[in-house]
Parts: structure tokens; sequence; C-alpha cells
């Protein structure tokens, strides 16, 4: 197996000596993503320094533990492991930003109009009381924008928006209690419609007629 090299073309990929990732070419839903990425960069972090240095991801624990004691709060620190995505649901509706609207919508492309749909950053958040099968909290914004996917609860129903942060660097940090965790996702779903042209949007839960396999690449 080669050393350290990057992806060639899917779904293949040598992420460093002595590892060999390999996709399947199968709808995901969002969460099992997100994981698959994270499991990629953890995998690539096990290496520990010599001596008596620690690793940054160690720092970075000791750090944010320190800070949840002394604020009470869970606070969720991004790791800087930013990628760039595109997705489309189960039946190959791809995203596109409806700027009037200022919402995404699910439709099929084709030929020259693949150009209309939008690039995703997914970012990464970690937190000292992490466990794995509570799901992963990343942020979303759409690439060469400010716009962040953001949920807030209405009469008990998630609904996702598409807000404009013109301070990144506010994301850095978030508190559980602070009113920026809206742009976190935590037991939520992000699904399309069955229908062309129709809003994104989020639900509690999978449901028949919404859609909540994506393929991301």
């Amino acid at each position: 197996i080669p050393s350290k090299s990057k992806c060639t073309h899917w779904p293949h990929c040598d992420l460093y000596e002595g590892v060999k990732l390999e996709v399947s070419l199968q709808a995901h839903n969002m969460r099992q993503v997100a994981h698959l990425i994270i499991a990629m960069q953890r995998m690539k972090n096990t290496q520990r320094l010599q001596g008596t240095e620690f690793s940054d991801q160690e720092l970075l624990n000791i750090m944010m533990e320190n800070d949840q004691v002394d604020s009470g709060a869970v606070v969720y620190t991004s790791t800087s492991q930013e990628v760039k995505c595109n997705v489309a649901d189960q039946y190959q509706k791809s995203l596109v930003l409806n700027e009037e609207a200022l919402e995404l919508q699910a439709m099929t492309l084709q030929g020259g109009s693949f150009q209309r749909r939008v690039q995703l950053n997914l970012s990464m958040y970690v937190t000292p009381s992490y466990s794995s099968g509570k799901g992963q909290p990343v942020t979303l914004g759409i690439v060469d924008t400010n716009l962040y996917l953001s949920c807030s609860s209405e009469n008990g129903m998630p609904i996702l928006q598409l807000e404009e942060v013109g301070d990144k660097l506010r994301l850095k940090h978030i508190s559980a209690e602070d009113d920026l965790s809206r742009f976190l996702y935590q037991g939520w779903f992000i699904s399309t419609a069955l229908q062309e042209r129709e809003p994104v949007e989020m639900c509690t839960k999978q449901e028949a007629n919404r859609i909540t396999s994506f393929r991301v690449k």
C-alpha cells in the first residue's frame, strides 16, 4: 500500500500508510456520512507523539474540559476539519440555492445545469462528553458564501433556515446553552420531498413522505 497520498478517484482512497479506505456507493443518511468522515480523521490522529509532548487533540480536550468546568455548560469546539461535499438524495435530486426565497431546493439536474448545485462545507465539532452513539455535531455552510444551515423549533417542529454569518469565528466555540447552537445538528434529519423543486426541510425522525438518505461525495 502506498504511503501518504490523496484520493485520486471514487470510491477508493489511500489515506496514509497501512490503511486503505473503500466506500460503497450505496445511499447513506447525513449522520452516517459524518460518522464515516470522523472515523477517518480519528484514525489519522491515533499516532501519539513521543516523549512528554501532547498531541493537538489531547491539548484541545484539556482546554475544553477546563472550559466546561468553569462555565458549567457543554461547549462544542470546531476541530478545524472541514470537508467540501456534493449532496444528492437517493433519487439523485441535487441541492440548489433559491436566492430569492433564501432556501435550498431539491431537483434533478442534467448536463450543464449541474453547475447550479451547491457544495456544502461540513465542519465537525467535539466536546469532552462526546459519545459516538449520540451522533456527531456538525455545522453545514454553503461553499463560497456566508450562508449556514440553521435549525430552530416552532411549536415543537424543527424549521430549517439559511442564515448569513458575517463573522465565522463566532462558530469556533458553541455553547449548548447559546443561541448559536441552532447551527449544530443533533437528533434531527435533513430531508427532501418526493416531488421536484420542493424546499429542503428538517424532520425529527425518518418519515415515509420525506427522503433522509443521501449520496455525499
